[in-house]
């Protein structure tokens, strides 16, 4: 059986994560934005499905080359996944918060806000916490959009090499070969 390339199994499973990265995003913003709570409840399980996936890809790339697969052959067909995916969440995030709702972090704040006040907190402390806030049309820019990915990219990309040296097999160099 002749192995597919590093560049096709990164490539299809990126396009798959990408995908269900969007649609995990879609509903984040749609259906769990009503309170802080289920969002940041929703985003770390979402975050947690994506990192499956990222692990699958690995365990695909493994499997394509018979299960004997060196830390450098794992990793690279997990980074392109990753790249795929983050490219596929910045674009996302862009075209959805900018045009489709552009009121979403004013509506996000709103609710938060009211979260915190019936919380019991004092005016002071939700201040210091609403600041986050401000920033969040900062990361909207051309620059913040580059920055995030750079980050997320370094993020992903140190739990990508974790998989890769636990999926790592080399073989036995006694092993005999087949003709």
């Amino acid at each position: 059986m002749q192995p597919t390339s590093k560049y096709s199994t990164g490539l299809r499973f990126g396009l798959i994560t990408g995908l269900v990265y969007a649609i995990l995003l879609f509903l984040r913003y749609n259906f769990f934005a009503g309170s802080p709570i289920s969002l940041g409840i929703f985003s770390m399980i979402s975050y947690l499905v994506i990192l499956v996936l990222y692990l699958f890809a690995g365990i695909s790339r493994k499997k394509e080359l018979v299960g004997y697969a060196d830390f450098k052959d794992i990793f690279q067909t997990i980074f392109i996944t990753i790249i795929i995916t983050e490219i596929v969440y910045v674009v996302f995030n862009a075209i959805y918060l900018k045009y489709v709702d552009p009121s979403f972090f004013d509506n996000f704040k709103l609710v938060t806000r009211n979260f915190l006040e019936k919380s019991g907190l004092k005016q002071d402390q939700i201040d210091e916490k609403m600041k986050s806030f401000d920033d969040a049309n900062n990361q909207l820019t051309p620059m913040g959009l580059i920055k995030g990915f750079g980050v997320w990219v370094i993020i992903d990309s140190i739990i990508g090499m974790i998989y890769a040296s636990i999926l790592r097999k080399k073989k036995d160099i006694f092993q005999e070969t087949k003709l």
